[in-house]
């Protein structure tokens, strides 16, 4: 057994966390986990307040539950006004609706409720000031006068105000302007899963000089969404020309031969270094073999490190940007660190090589091929299999479960004394995934493109915003076109872990059929 003592601080892993142990450990994601869970125990008002100058990053989460604690009715009230509807806010004193307002809760209002409530933000100018426009008859007319304030109110009113106020052709002189603001990226995105067909066509006026690769892309994709494809070349182009990452150009390169059939992206596509659903499917369509990956070998050892920490995970990352890879590599060769190994090698050889482990095997014995393989594509997509992955949202574990789903499935699977730090152990983790998946694939026909999206995103949004999309449009432009970044790309990538892993598995299966039976299930779905 290999003894790595500088990985072994002593861990809390008790249903107790002290300040002391909060104070121990360094500003970071983990921390602020903890924080949230420190006040959500009998705290004092000092120690809340302690606790939250701890903190990395104070999201909402942790807001509420100081607030709670804090005893002081100041920062109650904004706790208090931050949760409140547009109805109940326009009641309150002016500096609860300086503390919660926003376009969105503003446009909700009747004209008569706008102007009660706009009377009680003269105590705060700027506030003041910036809603001014929106009291007028015609407010999107008014901010076009200034390119900056008509992206303020345009990505902040809500799709329903967007819908119905501003779907209407823009100047090409106008978007030019437009394209100079920082919130420009975001308005195209909005424009395009908002199906505002007008803004969408005006932007086909636009030339590629004036975007960005991502943007170029999502213009492009406009192009394709109205059956004008030889428009999307030039944006595609732009977008293969200048994107950062080897996934993007593949992106850009796939649609581009769809298009043009031009040997010249075939070719980009086959000797592309990466491992995304483009170059896969490229393989497949030419009737060849995609196998650039590979396994991590059985080293016979274990090393003596808790990788269930979350703490952990962070001196590991740390090193990994810091340190020796080779000196690394080498210290992290053994089989309950296999998948640290596999990063290792990941980023030692540029991201050029890539490595699948697969654990969990006396956990996954009595499991089928294909609930196994999408097991491991999740785990792999969600945290590297690292067990102490704790994420931004308090996703927990190897397979990121957020708390309310985690004790839920405890609640079901009857586990006593349940506590979230459990599910940094695999051994609690994995029949918790595998319940989850189990319950998505009744209801999805065990399809793993629309499991990730549900798994990622939820049932209910995987139902209400992405089978609409596979219903009209072909599977992959469907994908291209959802709506929330994060879920998006998500699936496509959980996609391709999938294809490996049914390879290493020895069920291979193809990426095409995967869509093919995706669109099917939504299309048969909708005669239910």
């Amino acid at each position: 057994m290999k003894k790595l003592l500088f990985f072994l601080p002593c861990l809390l892993f008790s249903k107790e966390i002290t300040l002391d142990y909060l104070v121990s450990k360094p500003r970071s994601i983990p921390k602020d986990y903890y924080i949230w869970r420190f006040l959500d125990q009998n705290v004092t008002a000092l120690d809340a307040q302690k606790a939250l100058e701890q903190a990395s990053f104070v999201n909402r989460k942790i807001f509420f539950r100081y607030a709670k604690k804090i005893k002081n009715p100041h920062i109650e009230r904004i706790a208090q006004c931050l949760a409140m509807d547009a109805k109940k806010l326009c009641k309150q004193e002016s500096s609860c609706i300086a503390a919660s307002i926003s376009p969105y809760k503003f446009l909700q209002l009747p004209s008569d409720e706008q102007r009660e409530l706009y009377k009680k933000l003269k105590k705060f100018p700027k506030i003041e000031k910036e809603y001014r426009f929106l009291l007028s008859k015609h407010p999107v007319a008014l901010s076009m006068k200034e390119p900056r304030k008509y992206l303020w109110l345009f990505n902040r009113c809500g799709s329903r105000y967007r819908k119905e106020h501003f779907n209407f052709w823009l100047p090409k002189i106008f978007l030019q302007k437009l394209s100079l603001e920082k919130e420009f990226s975001t308005f195209i995105r909005l424009a395009l899963t908002d199906d505002l067909k007008n803004i969408e066509l005006s932007l086909l006026k636009l030339s590629p000089k004036y975007l960005n690769a991502s943007d170029s892309f999502k213009v492009a994709l406009i192009a394709l969404k109205y059956h004008r494809n030889s428009f999307a070349i030039p944006y595609l182009q732009k977008a293969l020309n200048m994107a950062y990452y080897q996934s993007h150009k593949d992106r850009a390169a796939y649609w581009l031969y769809r298009i043009t059939k031009k040997r010249t992206y075939l070719d980009h596509l086959l000797n592309s270094w990466d491992l995304n659903i483009y170059t896969i499917l490229t393989y497949e369509t030419t009737h060849k073999l995609y196998r650039d990956f590979c396994t991590v070998k059985k080293f016979g050892t274990t090393c003596d490190i808790n990788t269930s920490d979350p703490f952990v995970g962070l001196q590991v990352d740390k090193r990994l940007k810091e340190g020796n890879l080779t000196k690394l590599k080498k210290m992290f060769q053994c089989d309950n660190t296999d998948f640290i190994y596999a990063n290792i090698i990941e980023k030692e050889r540029h991201y050029k090589i890539h490595p699948f482990v697969m654990p969990y095997e006396d956990l996954l014995q009595n499991t089928d091929t294909n609930t196994k393989a999408l097991l491991y594509a999740l785990a792999k997509q969600e945290s590297k299999f690292y067990p102490g992955s704790v994420s931004r949202s308090f996703a927990l574990g190897p397979l990121q479960f957020m708390p309310f789903l985690a004790k839920a499935t405890a609640k079901k699977l009857q586990i006593k004394n349940f506590d979230l730090d459990m599910m940094f152990d695999e051994k609690v983790a994995v029949p918790f995934a595998l319940d989850h998946i189990r319950y998505l694939q009744r209801w999805l026909e065990r399809n793993p493109l629309l499991i990730a999206y549900a798994y990622n995103g939820g049932y209910g949004y995987t139902k209400r915003k992405i089978f609409p999309l596979f219903r009209k449009y072909d599977a992959m432009l469907a994908m291209e076109l959802v709506s929330y970044e994060e879920t998006k790309e998500y699936g496509k990538k959980v996609l391709a872990n999938y294809y490996v892993y049914r390879y290493l598995l020895h069920k291979p299966t193809t990426v095409l059929s995967a869509l093919k039976k995706a669109a099917l299930f939504v299309r048969n779905h909708q005669k239910r």
